[in-house]
C-alpha cells in the first residue's frame, strides 16, 4: 500500500511538473519530453495519461476474425431428400442433392458424375423476419422463419416444402475439378436428350479443345448442363419446343471475360468464364429466362 501510495504521488507531481513546464514555453509538449532526461521521459510519459495507472496498461482488441463458413444440411420432413446450405450473410448458395431414384435432369443426364445445380441466391428480409432467399431470376429457392423453421422449394416442385437441419460432414459448395472427356461427355448427352425433345437435331458444340493436358473444365462442363436443363425448361411446353427446334440448331460454348448468352443465326451462344466457379456460367434459370424472352 505504502508503495502504491508513493508511486501515484510521484505520478501526480509529474503532472503537475510537467503542465507547469510545458504552460512556461511554447516547446510542443512531444518535443519537451524528448529533451528531458531518460527517467524523467519515463515518468512523464506514464502520466500523460493519469488513468492508465488506475485501469493499467490499455489492452488493444485483435483484429476481428473473418466470419467461417459452415455448410448446413436440411432434410425435407415429408421423405429422406437433402439440400446443402451455404450461408455468406449477403448471398447464400443451395444445393439440392441428387438421391438414388432421383430423375432431375440434372441427377440423369450424367450417370458417371451426377452434377445437381449449385445455385447462388440473395437474402430478403420478409414480414414476419423470415429470410427469404431468391436466384437472380426472383425465383424463390428456400425461406428460413425467424424461429428458426425452413420451407424449401425443391426444384420441380409446385409448393414450399417443410425442412430441418439435419447433420453431414459436407464439403464447401464449389465446382471440383472435371477433364475435359467430362465436359465432352455431357455435350454428347445434352445433344441427344434435346434433339429428342424437341424433335430436331441441335449439336452441343464446346469448340475447340483445350492445348494442355489435364486442364480444369470444370466450368465449361457444368455451363453444358445449365443450357441443356435450360432449353430443356422451355422445350417441356410443345409449343415451347417447337419454336427452339424452328429458331435454334447448334449450341455453342465460347470462353470470355463474362458470362453471358445470345443468340444469332440459329447459335445459342453460351459464354463461360474458366476458373470462376459457378460466377462463371449462366444458371439454367438464366438460360430458360432468356430464351422465353427472345424466341
Amino acid at each position: 500500500m505504502a508503495q502504491a501510495a508513493i508511486y501515484s504521488a510521484i505520478l501526480a507531481a509529474g503532472v503537475i511538473f510537467f503542465s507547469a513546464a510545458v504552460a512556461q514555453t511554447d516547446t510542443p509538449a512531444a518535443t519537451f519530453v524528448a529533451t528531458q532526461p531518460a527517467a524523467t521521459q519515463f515518468v512523464l510519459a506514464q502520466s500523460s495519461d493519469p488513468f492508465s495507472a488506475l485501469v493499467g496498461k490499455r489492452r488493444h482488441r485483435p483484429a476481428t476474425r473473418a466470419k467461417r463458413i459452415t455448410i448446413e444440411r436440411y432434410v425435407l420432413a415429408s421423405d429422406d431428400r437433402a439440400l446443402l446450405f451455404e450461408d455468406y450473410s449477403n448471398e447464400a448458395r443451395i444445393k439440392f442433392l441428387c438421391g438414388p431414384d432421383d430423375l432431375r435432369f440434372d441427377c440423369t443426364i450424367d450417370p458417371e458424375d451426377p452434377a445437381a445445380e449449385i445455385y447462388l441466391v440473395k437474402p430478403t428480409r420478409g414480414p414476419r423476419g423470415d429470410l427469404i432467399y431468391k436466384n437472380a431470376e426472383g425465383d424463390t429457392m428456400m425461406r428460413i422463419a425467424s424461429y428458426g423453421g425452413a420451407t424449401v422449394f425443391w426444384p420441380g416442385e409446385g409448393r414450399g416444402l417443410a425442412a430441418s437441419k439435419s447433420f453431414g460432414d459436407d464439403a464447401t459448395l464449389r465446382l471440383g475439378f472435371a477433364e475435359y472427356a467430362t465436359a465432352m461427355r455431357r455435350a454428347q448427352a445434352a445433344t441427344a436428350y434435346v434433339s429428342a425433345a424437341t424433335g430436331a437435331p441441335i449439336i452441343f458444340d464446346l469448340g475447340a479443345a483445350p492445348t494442355t493436358e489435364h486442364e480444369n473444365a470444370a466450368v465449361l462442363g457444368d455451363a453444358v448442363i445449365r443450357a441443356a436443363n435450360g432449353v430443356k425448361d422451355v422445350a417441356d411446353d410443345p409449343t415451347g419446343a417447337r419454336i427452339i427446334a424452328s429458331r435454334i440448331n447448334r449450341v455453342f460454348f465460347a470462353p470470355a471475360t463474362a458470362p453471358g448468352i445470345e443468340l444469332d443465326a440459329g447459335v445459342l451462344k453460351i459464354r463461360y468464364v474458366p476458373g470462376q466457379d459457378i460466377d462463371g456460367r449462366p444458371s439454367s434459370a438464366a438460360v430458360a429466362h432468356f430464351l422465353e424472352e427472345t424466341l
